[in-house]
């Protein structure tokens, strides 16, 4: 079992344009564990498309598509974002 992004560094690491049977075949026993506790395998994951693509063209387009098909929740806490507090338009002066 592994992290997500350890997983799909493994499973991205083909040739394009990438069949999608071809990814199913090579994902279906990776099985990833997400940070809220929850299992599934990559395969699995692609399964919930309900119009795959026949095909990736890349690396970032195949990693795009799993990511967004992740839980809630699974890959860190929603809305974080380390680049300092936000900030409301109330509080914002113009110069």
């Amino acid at each position: 079992m592994m992290e997500l992004n350890q997983a799909l560094d493994e499973l991205c690491d083909c040739e394009y344009p990438a069949n999608i049977d071809d990814i199913k075949d090579n994902c279906e026993n990776l099985t990833v564990e997400f940070q809220d506790g929850s299992e599934t395998t990559l395969g699995e994951m692609l399964d919930l498309l309900d119009d795959p693509p026949e095909t990736f063209d890349s690396s970032d387009e195949l990693r795009g598509t799993l990511m967004s098909l992740a839980p809630r929740g699974s890959v860190g806490r929603a809305n974080y974002d380390d680049r300092g507090s936000t900030h409301n338009s109330r509080d914002q002066q113009s110069f």
